[in-house]
């Protein structure tokens, strides 16, 4: 039977996509080029085959007869398997994150395309797009946080998505709205902090750009800004290791070999956080006529890790929907233009608190 959806990339949010897909009776295939991917898949009684997304010819064949394309790839990925997507005219829900420095995506002729389909940016979207209308705001913030359950010193973090994305938050400048004005920061210079965050602790939080499609919907806003949480402690150490050198792109010479120092903290990374429990932290605030705020905690369970579940989540529920035919826009779309669809955001919400991931929404 040909797939009515297709997941593409089988890393942990993926895998919980096309987990969550066929739960709810969806035709369902994933693909992944490495072949442990797909084997952990069948696993668990899902459809996966080895398949190549970057291939058109491979990637056709593939999607034959598919309506929907769910794309889970690393951010280095994901533009050059839109564009193959863009060419077939498949619709698309991407979570892939891509630099949209790099370039943009445009969908053909009556395609439907909604990106950064994850948790932030993603969710967080949708929940400040809703605030800001209910509370007639003009300031906003979003604090957001993939961290170990328990603070694992030195970091307090979790290899549970892609390292080298992860280290990227640090590097690349951070966007927000200052003063009605785009501008940008350096994310371990500027305004770290505090917050307190019930169930869970005091937490640090520091600038970070993950607004991406929000500074052009809702330039419309005086103050508007992301903030990365971490465990206290975090920021520190992170500047010690930038002042080392080992978040830049250099070559370091080591026993007659060339390593890049950003790869090798990278792998050592990986090494130390993969495997510990993590747990997904996000507050959503708009401030105008009043103060509203969403939030969002997310703990592992033995399956799942919690940003799997929570990034995964939020992509499968999209998904369901444009399967279902509620979400029926075309062109671009991004998670904040689902907040304007009547009865979407509240059919968003309500999927996924089946999924274990509540939004507390004051």
């Amino acid at each position: 039977m040909k797939p009515e959806v297709v997941v593409i990339g089988l890393g942990n949010v993926g895998l919980r996509v096309l987990w969550e897909l066929s739960s709810r009776g969806h035709s369902a295939l994933g693909i992944d080029r490495n072949g442990r991917a797909v084997e952990r898949a069948r696993k668990l009684g899902l459809e996966a085959k080895v398949g190549d997304a970057t291939s058109p010819e491979s990637l056709k064949n593939l999607m034959a007869g598919a309506r929907l394309a769910a794309t889970a790839v690393p951010g280095s990925l994901g533009l050059e398997v839109l564009g193959v997507l863009t060419r077939l005219g498949v619709d698309v829900v991407d979570v892939s994150f891509f630099d949209p420095r790099r370039g943009r995506v445009e969908p053909g002729p009556g395609q439907a395309m909604v990106i950064d389909a994850g948790i932030a940016p993603g969710l967080s979207n949708m929940l400040l797009s809703m605030l800001a209308s209910r509370a007639k705001a003009r300031r906003g913030a979003i604090y957001v946080g993939g961290i170990s359950e328990e603070p694992e010193w030195p970091l307090g973090i979790s290899a549970t998505w892609n390292v080298e994305d992860l280290i990227e938050e640090y590097l690349r400048p951070a966007r927000m709205i200052r003063g009605g004005r785009v501008v940008e920061v350096d994310p371990l210079e500027g305004e770290p902090g505090q917050v307190e965050v019930e169930g869970v602790g005091r937490l640090e939080y520091f600038p970070t750009d993950g607004l991406r499609s929000l500074l052009e919907t809702h330039s419309w806003m005086e103050e508007l800004v992301e903030y990365t949480l971490r465990w206290p402690g975090h920021i520190d150490t992170m500047k010690r290791l930038k002042a080392l050198g080992l978040l830049s792109e250099s070559q370091v010479r080591s026993n007659g070999c060339l390593v890049q120092a950003r790869g090798f903290l990278a792998g050592l990374l990986k090494k130390r956080y993969g495997g510990i429990r993590d747990m997904l932290v996000m507050i959503v605030k708009a401030i105008g006529d009043r103060v509203a705020e969403a939030r969002v905690v997310v703990r592992a369970d033995e399956e799942w890790s919690a940003m799997a579940k929570a990034t995964g989540g939020f992509q499968a529920a999209v998904a369901h929907l444009m399967l279902e035919g509620k979400i029926s826009g075309r062109g671009l779309m991004y998670p904040e233009h689902l907040a304007e669809m009547q009865g979407v955001p509240g059919r968003i919400l309500e999927e996924l608190g089946r999924m274990g991931v509540r939004v507390s929404i004051d």
